[in-house]
């Protein structure tokens, strides 16, 4: 679950959602916790609508053919209703789907849901510090892009990996 905390991470601090203020990281940091909510709020009611789903003798075999399916249209819906981006419709999707199949259990669905939220939240949160005092240090305007932009993000994911050997 490592690589969904680094790509949607990266993909959300990067794509999805409007740009964060720089000259005022504390906006940023609280677009972040409530982006982080959102999307566990989201994943959590894939799952449990996922999870009334397979409760019935009825649904359960075609809860079971179609779960990437299921989870799709119920993310879709609920992004759309909250006015997402489609990079955040793709997170809530995945990282549904993937712990679907990992946990047998809703409780340790909606905990391992709430771990990846806030691990994305903690990617973010760094991968938004450092953007800040990139742009206020002394480097030179070129070496401000991309490059420096993605190196960082492996910096955090190696530090944030390494944490992850280290607590599970």
């Amino acid at each position: 679950m490592y690589f969904l905390i680094i790509t949607f991470g990266f993909l959300l601090a990067m794509r999805g959602a409007r740009p964060t203020p720089l000259q005022r990281p504390g906006e940023g940091l609280k677009r972040i916790c409530l982006e982080a909510g959102d999307l566990l709020l989201t994943a959590g009611a894939a799952l449990a609508f996922w999870a009334v789903a397979i409760a019935f003798e009825k649904t359960r075999l075609l809860a079971q053919e179609y779960a990437i399916l299921g989870f799709g249209v119920a993310a879709y819906l609920l992004s759309r209703y909250q006015k997402k981006s489609d990079v955040f419709f793709l997170a809530a999707t995945t990282i549904a789907f993937l712990i679907y199949s990992k946990q047998p259990d809703i409780r340790q669905e909606l905990l391992l849901a709430w771990v990846i939220s806030a691990g994305i939240a903690i990617f973010q949160t760094c991968f938004l510090g450092l953007r800040y005092k990139l742009l206020f240090s002394n480097m030179p305007a070129s070496v401000k892009g991309w490059p420096s932009l993605c190196l960082l993000a492996g910096f955090i994911s190696v530090v944030l990996w390494r944490l992850g050997k280290l607590f599970f």
